[in-house]
């Protein structure tokens, strides 16, 4: 289906786990085209996972700490299932593994199929101690426009990323940074990049916060630093995540999230670097550390 046709994704609604009657701990949901890249995107099969694990484990007393992902095969979009082991329950915390899998078409269904991993994601559960003397903040935010201020990601004629519909469904304005989609002549500089982030529908839950595994999706967010340090010498490329480790620290409740992205390293084909998200208040919310290979876009 043209890009331009498919339906516009809703991210609570499509990363959304549903029981498989009769089997604890297994889910299921189907990730629709709408976040598609080549395959479903890493953040998108991420949150899936996770929201898999929280629903599992099901401690409305615990916060989400950290999760860790190891992204073992590409996920096409389609019915996934998930499997999840609760490692622990404990008074105070508790710890998750999920293992999430493409379902083959016209193969098992959720309940019937066998476990494999295309994904693996650890979750941390824990109780915030809001009184806690140990506390410190080591980071600042970049000083940027707001959002409103800054230019909406522009369409690039004869771009292949023209055509990923995952581009679609969010708004995402580089408000500080070297963007080199579609154009030849962007010299390497500094990697690192400052973007304003928001889905185009709301991940607000009933409680006006993001439902907080979502955050994985603005948390893959490597390719910018990567781009702005390499520049465009080497033609387009694709960052494909390995990696993603998330420490989730506060709650978000504004729309916009505020991506700061630093690439310490590109060589021998891969790529790491680190990303703080702020909400639009400039309060720290969630920190990523990513690895992913570097491949040239198919076509180019």
């Amino acid at each position: 289906m043209p890009v331009d046709d498919l339906p516009p994704g809703d991210i609570r609604r499509d990363t959304r786990p549903q029981q498989v009657d009769g089997r604890p701990g297994r889910f299921h949901t189907v990730i629709p085209d709408a976040w598609r890249v080549l395959y479903a995107f890493g953040g998108t099969t991420m949150a899936t996972a996770v929201r898999a694990a929280t629903a599992a484990v099901d401690r409305p007393d615990l916060d989400l700490v950290s999760a860790d992902a190891t992204y073992c095969q590409a996920v096409p979009c389609g019915p996934v299932a998930v499997e999840v082991e609760v490692v622990r329950q404990g008074r105070g915390g508790a710890q998750a593994q999920a293992r999430l899998w493409s379902l083959e078409p016209g193969g098992p269904d959720a309940a019937a199929a066998p476990v494999r991993t295309d994904l693996l994601v650890t979750c941390v559960f824990g109780r915030r101690e809001a009184d806690s003397p140990y506390r410190f903040l080591g980071a600042e935010p970049p000083a940027v426009k707001e959002p409103e201020e800054c230019a909406p990601r522009e369409r690039v004629e004869d771009s292949p990323f023209n055509s990923i519909p995952y581009h679609r469904q969010t708004d995402w304005r580089l408000a500080d940074g070297a963007m080199s989609w579609g154009r030849p002549d962007v010299p390497p500089g500094e990697p690192r990049a400052a973007s304003w982030f928001r889905f185009l529908a709301s991940p607000m839950d009933d409680r006006g916060m993001w439902e907080p595994g979502v955050v994985a999706v603005p948390g893959d967010v490597l390719g910018p630093a990567v781009g702005a340090g390499i520049g465009t010498q080497g033609g387009h490329f694709l960052v494909i995540s390995l990696q993603i480790g998330m420490r989730f620290v506060a709650d978000v409740g504004t729309e916009w999230l505020l991506q700061h992205t630093r690439a310490q390293v590109a060589a021998d084909g891969f790529a790491s670097g680190t990303a703080e998200l702020w909400d639009a208040d400039r309060r720290l919310v969630a920190l990523a550390h990513q690895i992913a290979r570097l491949q040239r876009f198919p076509g180019t």
